[in-house]
């Protein structure tokens, strides 16, 4: 009777570790590569992370003033977990959308790094450099 109560206690450690890792916030998610789409309604980020350890398996788009604010989150299985993992998402972007920033942990403090802005003159998407 003991071992059972323990046992199905590690199981649900086990399950909250594996599960409950896929709602973490990412916030070491660097732009890899980009494409934009003919009519110009969306761009499709590739995406890498700068630790050691994990996966992206979603993304979440906020629209405020014109930019584009994306916060990405872990995949299931743990602290390096890769079930559900991705590495391409799609944004849309309206007219209206200028810049599209990343969630980091940066020194700035503001918690997003832009990662494309829109030339003004041309439409088109271009990479911004750290």
């Amino acid at each position: 009777m003991k071992y059972s109560v323990l046992l199905s206690v590690l199981i649900v450690i086990a399950l909250a570790i594996v599960i409950g890792s896929g709602f973490d916030t990412r916030e070491d998610v660097v732009l890899d590569d980009y494409r934009t789409h003919a009519d110009g309604g969306a761009v499709t980020v590739e995406v890498d992370v700068t630790s050691p350890m994990g996966y992206v398996r979603s993304a979440k788009e906020r629209q405020e003033d014109g930019c584009l604010y994306v916060s990405f989150y872990s995949a299931f299985g743990g602290h390096n977990g890769s079930i559900g993992a991705r590495d391409s998402f799609e944004l849309t972007t309206p007219a209206d959308c200028r810049e599209i920033y990343f969630l980091c942990d940066n020194s700035s403090g503001d918690g997003y790094d832009l990662v494309l802005r829109r030339d003004d003159a041309s439409s088109a998407w271009e990479r911004v450099e750290p």
